[in-house]
C-alpha cells in the first residue's frame, strides 16, 4: 500500500512540475511575442524612412534593407497566425511542453532575425 501512495505522490509531483514548466514556457513565449510586437513599430518606421531613399545612388542596398525588414515583419505575422494559444488548454501537459518549446525556439530565431535586420537598417548611412 505504501508503494502506491509513494507512486501516486511522485506522479502528482511530476505533473505539478510539468504544469509549472508549461506555464513558465508560455510566459516566455508571450514575453518574446510582446517584445517583437514592439519592434514591429520600429520596422514600419524604418521602412518608411528607407523608402524615401530608394531612388538615390545606392538604391539597391536600400531596397535590400527594406526587403529584409519586410521579411522580419512578415515572419512575425506568419508566426502569430499559426500560434494557437486557445488550444493550449486542451493539450496534455507533455504535448503542451513540446509545442511551447518549439514556439519559443521559433520566436528566438525570429528575434535574432528582427534584431539583426533592425540594426542593419538603423546603422545604414546614405
Amino acid at each position: 500500500m505504501k508503494k502506491y501512495i509513494v507512486l501516486s505522490l511522485l506522479v502528482f509531483g511530476c505533473s505539478q512540475a510539468e504544469e509549472k514548466l508549461s506555464q513558465e514556457l508560455q510566459d516566455n513565449v508571450l514575453g518574446l511575442h510582446d517584445d517583437l510586437m514592439g519592434k514591429t513599430e520600429q520596422i514600419v518606421s524604418l521602412k518608411s524612412k528607407l523608402d524615401s531613399l530608394s531612388t538615390e545612388a545606392d538604391s539597391v542596398q536600400v531596397k535590400q534593407l527594406i526587403s529584409a525588414l519586410e521579411k522580419a515583419d512578415n515572419s512575425m505575422m506568419n508566426w502569430m497566425h499559426q500560434f494557437s494559444i486557445d488550444s493550449l488548454d486542451k493539450m496534455e501537459v507533455n504535448t503542451k511542453l513540446i509545442y511551447l518549446k518549439k514556439q519559443y525556439e521559433q520566436l528566438t530565431d525570429l528575434q535574432k532575425l528582427t534584431d539583426s535586420t533592425l540594426h542593419a537598417a538603423q546603422t545604414y548611412k546614405p
